[in-house]
């Protein structure tokens, strides 16, 4: 039997990977445009929907009433005293604030997935505590702010803290208890420190829960600090839905609720997935996560 030359090998292994980036490309396309139309669909739904009144109040504005509340909110309105840039004064008071939570979760929730996934009676230790902070209600947590801190910027922040920290902490735990036991041993047979160890087997190991967690928990963290902001806050996308609620306009409440929603999704696309596909573009070259977007 004669072996295949290298130099055909490596000829075809090169080959395979432009086919592997236009699947990709293509499924990425498809993705998108079914995106697209689940988008339209929703819109269409809403326009019928808005035509029924059983009252003389506008229950449910219109999608085009909706846009144009949103580009005066963009764009400002002297005759409602909307000044220019609004929406980004308000929403980058609520990513702030969220940011700073965020922040504060990871740093306190991945040492101690760490312990969690390593050490058996640090699981036994923090297990408790972590469930607990995992299923106590979001409105619970606002509440929570109010009394603790009042009014300010302090709430929000500590809430979504609160809210990401049992998801980093269990995610982190799970990758940590999937790490290979002999490559650890391997590690230790050859005399390497713990901290390498640590850097280039088991950070490794739990780097795609840790994003997962992120990715997951960033949506509900951001409407804990929407809904925080509505008790306490002073500043805020949450504040700007309370004075909408408090003047009974509609219209302007769901104007905040679709720059919501866009804000979620542009983070998650354009920020988050193409975070996560840039740390782990080595599967993208074996012809893994070929269905991501």
């Amino acid at each position: 039997m004669v072996a295949q030359p290298s130099t055909e090998i490596e000829a075809s292994s090169t080959a395979i990977l432009p086919d592997v980036g236009r699947r990709a490309a293509g499924m990425r396309r498809k993705a998108t445009a079914y995106s697209l139309l689940g988008a339209a669909s929703i819109l269409l739904v809403w326009a019928l929907l808005s035509q029924y009144t059983r009252t003389e109040f506008v229950l449910l504005p219109s999608p085009l009433a909706v846009a144009r509340r949103m580009g005066d909110l963009l764009f400002g309105d002297p005759n409602r005293h909307i000044p220019p840039g609004t929406v980004f004064i308000n929403f980058w008071e609520t990513l702030r604030k969220t940011l700073i939570g965020f922040a504060g979760a990871v740093v306190v929730g991945v040492p101690i997935g760490v312990l969690m996934g390593r050490y058996r009676y640090a699981k036994n230790f923090f297990f408790d505590f972590v469930y607990l902070a995992a299923n106590v209600p979001l409105l619970v947590y606002a509440i929570v702010a109010v009394l603790i801190f009042g009014l300010g910027d302090t709430g929000p922040a500590f809430v979504v803290g609160l809210l990401v920290l049992p998801d980093i902490a269990l995610n982190v735990a799970a990758g940590v208890e999937g790490v290979d036991q002999h490559l650890l041993e391997m590690s230790r047979a050859y005399g390497r420190p713990g901290s390498a160890a640590l850097r280039h087997i088991v950070a490794p190991a739990f780097a795609p829960f840790l994003f997962a967690a992120i990715r997951n928990s960033f949506a509900s963290s951001w409407k804990l600090a929407a809904l925080a902001e509505t008790f306490v806050g002073t500043t805020g996308v949450g504040v700007q839905i309370r004075t909408s609620f408090q003047t009974f306009s509609t219209a302007n409440l769901m104007a905040w609720m679709m720059f919501f929603v866009l804000f979620v999704i542009g983070i998650e696309r354009l920020v988050l997935v193409r975070l996560e596909r840039h740390a782990f573009r080595y599967r993208l070259r074996r012809g893994e996560d070929a269905l991501r977007y």
